[in-house]
Order: C-alpha cells, then structure tokens, then sequence
C-alpha cells in the first residue's frame, strides 16, 4: 500500500501592505494573450478586482504566455487577489477562444519584497522582460507595460490623446512610490543595453 502524503500546501506570508513580485504563465508556456483585446480586458478585469479588494499596482508587464507584477495589498490577501483576477480571466478567454481545460500553469508565483534594493531589482526585472524576449529593442516601446509612464508620470493633454487604450488605463491604475523613499530616476533605472540581475527564487 502507498503511503499518502498528506502535507498542505505551504501558506504564502501575508500582512497588511505586503508588496509582491508576482507572475503567472499559461498551462504549458502556451499564450494567455492572443490578442489586444485579450490585453485590455485582462487589465479592465484588474482594474473591477481592484475595486472589490483594493490593492496598488508599482509596476506591471504583459507578454504573450505571461505577466508579471509588483503588487502591494491593503487588507486582502493575495491568494484572493490572484483568484479572482486568474478564474474570470482563464474562463473568459477560453470562451472567447473557444478553448476548454486549465490556461495557467499551475500556482502563481508570489516573492515578497521587503527591501528597497529588492524593490528596484523587481521594477528593472520586469519592465525590462521585453528586452530579454527581443520583442522590442528598448522598453520604450512596448505598449503592454508601464515603463513608459514609470519615466515620466506626468501625462499632459496632447500627448494624452496620442496614448493606446491600454496606456490609459496603465496612467490611472500604476501607482508610483513616494519619490522621497525612492528616488524616481532610481525607480525606473534605466536600461544601459544589458538585461538586469534575475529577480530571486521564492
């Protein structure tokens, strides 16, 4: 007879204004982004979870088969936070792709950050994801990130009218930290033609 190990999941660690580098991938590295609109509804459902369970977004980065973010909590946990935001998002895309069985590869992964320098290590990690795929050849210009309002947080008019749908929605929901803490031009540490140090094991 097999023995059975019955050992629970390990819990994650949780307080109040916890901050978390998280990141989920599709089942199999396969894309959870087929298409814009896939994008944008993933961050209008961000958005609807944040008005449920409010939470701050520092920083945040969508490729094809994965996402990234610097997540900071109020009074929820996280685990309902994920929840939420990946069961409506994996049933909504295989509906519209008329797809069926699990989009996501297993638990999300969920570093706590606790630390400055580990803070600015996750912000270069994923703003700097792009790079690393050769999708764009400088982070500028790539629309499914927040890099390009981390730079310059001060949208004015014209250029507003020039900014994608998903640029809009970044400029209102990515909060920036306290500029006095951390300096901004730290913050984004801009790229100098090499990819940053990998963000640490959970």
């Amino acid at each position: 007879m097999h023995k059975i190990d019955n050992m629970a999941r390990k819990r994650r660690v949780w307080y109040p204004g916890a901050t978390y580098h998280v990141m989920s991938r599709g089942n199999r590295r396969t894309a959870i982004f087929k298409d814009h609109t896939d994008y944008l509804y993933f961050l209008e459902l961000v958005s609807k979870v944040k008005g449920i369970y409010p939470f701050k977004i520092h920083s945040l980065c969508l490729m094809s088969n994965h996402f990234h973010m610097s997540l900071e909590t109020m009074d929820t946990e996280l685990w309902k936070i994920m929840q939420k935001i990946l069961s409506v998002y994996a049933e909504e895309f295989n509906y519209r792709h008329g797809y069926t069985g699990h989009l996501f590869e297993g638990r999300y992964t969920a570093c706590l950050v606790e630390d400055e320098r580990y803070f600015l290590e996750v912000s270069r990690y994923i703003h700097l994801n792009p790079i690393k795929a050769a999708m764009v050849r400088e982070p500028l210009a790539y629309d499914y990130s927040s890099y390009k309002f981390f730079v310059n947080n001060t949208v004015n008019e014209n250029q507003r009218k020039s900014i994608s749908t998903s640029g809009n929605w970044l400029i209102h929901h990515v909060s920036y930290p306290d500029s006095e803490i951390i300096p901004q031009s730290s913050t984004v540490c801009l790229w100098k033609g090499r990819y940053p140090m990998q963000s640490r094991r959970c």
